[in-house]
């Protein structure tokens, strides 16, 4: 029985949030939402902030999520998140979610200070493109 059931693992750099078999759970992405099943061919999403919905047993449990990584080879399912809430009351976990997204933490602040440093190196190369040399001519 556990084989026709996914190992659901989702894990913030501090702790392991949820651990369990689970018999699908959808998550958002850029582009809507995508459900993840046993025995489905690899995948490697990233995640939306939001809430992740699992189904296991016929019960669901809601995981909020800062969005990240997902990672799933057909038998295991992995969210690696720099933060998350679980529970099985979504008004809960929505609002435990927001509460832990306003504060702030060393992982957000680390994320969004590496969003912008990569939007500054890909300006830096866009402006530097448009300044380069043109055949034949000679640098200062």
């Amino acid at each position: 029985m556990n084989e026709l059931r996914l190992k659901l693992i989702i894990r913030t750099p501090r702790e392991i949030i949820y651990e369990g078999r689970v018999d699908s759970l959808r998550v958002a992405v850029e582009t809507g939402q995508v459900g993840i099943r046993p025995r489905m061919e690899p995948i490697v999403l990233a995640v939306e902030p939001g809430l992740v919905l699992v189904s296991s047993a016929g019960e669901t449990t809601f995981a909020g999520t800062a969005g990240g990584l997902l990672r799933c080879d057909g038998r295991q399912a992995s969210i690696l998140t720099p933060l998350a809430v679980c529970g099985t009351d979504m008004p809960t976990v929505a609002n435990e979610l927001e509460a832990a997204l306003a504060k702030p933490s060393v992982e957000l602040e680390a994320r969004e200070t590496l969003g912008r440093l990569e939007h500054s190196i890909l300006r830096e190369l866009q402006e530097g493109g448009s300044q380069r040399l043109q055949p034949g001519e000679k640098g200062t």
